[in-house]
């Protein structure tokens, strides 16, 4: 008896020392599986993440269905929805509200990429981090830290002032305040001052799709523009221009130049935006894979931009096309059509600017269907159908060739080669898609020296990418902030985040109230106000924030 006292007394005893450091007793050692703590240790961990920050942004800004680029796109001055005058934001009087599932998306998922861009910067400094030299772990940080301040300058544009999250959260938080707009940009220039000092020079072996200085000199460009800090902004442009590695392509290239076509159809060819290529523009390319089961998303320009044509039906009752066809650009379904200010207007002064030539914006089509009266001719030229059925032109346009690989498309999208009858997933570029090219670092140059005052030098700027384009030379005094935004349209359309460029201008009150069809009264007379400058802090966003005041943007009350 006396031998099972002394056991349960000793038992007592062990269970009483272990008591004393119960937290150390039960804190778990990850030996055999992934953690936070032992994810983030080596450079090839750290390496995976920022490959998944890249992946997060592609697919977020340029692939990312009718969220993101393509909203950029028909909200603005260039475009406009053509399914209706109410569909999606088309009616920003009627839809632009603070509980509109695009205006949350979008908030959301900019800061799905900033939590992610947190972990790295927050961790990647860390004691027990191992990396095969200090150049190796500030090439990463510098990514993550570019890809948070592009992140940031996107969110600062649409939405204002909005919360600054620079660490990782490891708890739930619900007391954010907005930061000022200058507070969120001036955090864009540090972090990417940072990256234009760590980020690697382009070289022929540089990574595709990866970052590099002049990626972070451009960036740097236009949020000296936006905080008016010219000199810089002049500066940062220089060193992208300067840079003996890259140069506007001038001659043909690439994939295809055995076919008609002209050198800027050739920046828009399968396979033509890497340096791989030939190209000397790109400057930030997101990368597209073809035929992979993970990576493989594409752009759906083709889908979202191209006419649908194949169901226009002539006036003698027959379809005039047999359908979606290789040469005639594949399924589009055009749910968002060209204004005439970029269809036309800003073609008038010089019709014969290449990048308005019969291989880049495509004004007619050559009916196909053998049962149709007008088999064989031209469909405009010979007024072969009405706009009954398609008030808003959603059917027919024109085809911009840069949104689509015209007789290009994969062999696994043909339903028959012989006729180039091609499946409804002939809808997507298949291409590279352009981040940045170094046309517009000359046209954001050009408006830095505009802010200065030095007209001459703007237009030396503007005049280098109109003469790859055989354009007619502008003249210092007809240089203003409209000229610079019609060269934009001219050289990037359905390229750059066209509502944003406004927005960062302040004008997209006043060109949406020129130009897009419904605010001008071609089709109605919606109102667009100043206030539409920024789109509304989203309110599912304001109502979780319960610990503090989210405060909404002005005329969103």
């Amino acid at each position: 008896m006396r031998k099972y006292r002394y056991t349960i007394v000793c038992l007592i005893l062990t269970l009483s020392f272990f008591s004393c450091n119960e937290e150390e007793w039960l804190e778990e050692e990850v030996i055999d599986f992934y953690s936070a703590d032992n994810s983030y240790e080596t450079a090839a961990q750290f390496n995976s993440a920022v490959a998944r920050l890249y992946n997060l942004t592609d697919l977020y800004t340029v692939w990312g269905g009718a969220t993101s680029f393509f909203i950029f796109q028909y909200t603005s001055d260039v475009a406009y929805d053509a399914i209706s005058p109410t569909h999606e934001l088309n009616s920003y009087p009627d839809n632009l509200t603070p509980e509109n599932v695009r205006v949350r998306t979008l908030w959301q998922r900019y800061y799905e990429i900033v939590t992610n861009a947190n972990v790295i910067i927050g961790r990647i400094d860390g004691e027990n981090t191992q990396f095969d030299s200090e150049e190796q772990r500030n090439t990463l940080k510098a990514e993550a830290l570019f890809l948070r301040a592009f992140i940031y300058k996107n969110l600062g544009i649409t939405y204002g002032g909005v919360p600054l999250l620079l660490e990782e959260l490891t708890e739930p938080k619900r007391d954010f305040v907005r930061a000022s707009q200058e507070e969120v940009f001036a955090q864009c220039i540090n972090d990417l001052e940072f990256a234009a000092a760590n980020l690697p020079e382009v070289t022929e072996l540089s990574e595709e799709g990866r970052l590099t200085k002049a990626a972070a000199y451009h960036l740097l460009t236009e949020l000296y523009i936006i905080t008016k800090d010219y000199d810089k902004a002049i500066e940062s442009a220089s060193k992208v221009i300067d840079n003996p590695n890259y140069a506007l392509m001038t001659s043909r290239f690439g994939s295809k130049t055995d076919q008609p076509g002209d050198v800027y159809g050739d920046l828009f060819r399968r396979g033509n935006q890497n340096r791989s290529s030939g190209n000397t523009e790109g400057i930030w390319v997101a990368q597209y894979e073809y035929n992979v089961t993970a990576g493989g998303r594409g752009s759906i320009l083709t889908q979202y931009f191209n006419p649908g044509y194949y169901n226009l039906v002539g006036t003698d009752g027959e379809n005039l096309f047999l359908g979606p066809t290789n040469q005639h650009g594949g399924r589009g379904i055009g749910w968002f059509s060209p204004s005439d200010y970029l269809l036309n207007d800003v073609w008038e002064s010089d019709p014969n600017d290449m990048r308005n030539s019969e291989y880049n914006i495509i004004r007619d089509l050559v009916a196909d269907n053998t049962e149709s009266a007008f088999y064989g001719q031209k469909i405009v030229e010979n007024n072969a159908f009405t706009d009954d059925a398609d008030p808003y032109h959603r059917y027919w346009n024109a085809i911009f060739a840069k949104t689509t690989p015209i007789n290009d498309f994969p062999d696994e999208v043909f339903v028959d080669f012989e006729t180039g009858e091609v499946t409804r997933n002939a809808s997507q570029t298949f291409r590279d898609h352009y981040h940045m090219r170094l046309a517009e670092t000359y046209l954001l140059r050009a408006e830095a020296y505009l802010g200065k005052g030095n007209l001459g030098l703007a237009a030396d700027d503007i005049n280098r990418v109109r003469a790859r384009s055989n354009a007619d030379p502008v003249e210092a005094g007809e240089v203003d902030i409209d000229y610079i935004l019609d060269e934009r349209t001219r050289e990037l359309h359905m390229e750059e985040y066209r509502m944003q460029t406004l927005m960062r201008l302040g004008l997209m009150d006043e060109r949406k109230a020129r130009f897009n069809p419904f605010y001008n009264g071609k089709y109605e007379n919606y109102s667009v106000e100043e206030y539409h400058n920024f789109w509304p802090i989203p309110q599912q966003e304001i109502e979780r924030n319960t610990e503090a005041t989210l405060e909404q943007n002005p005329g969103y009350n």
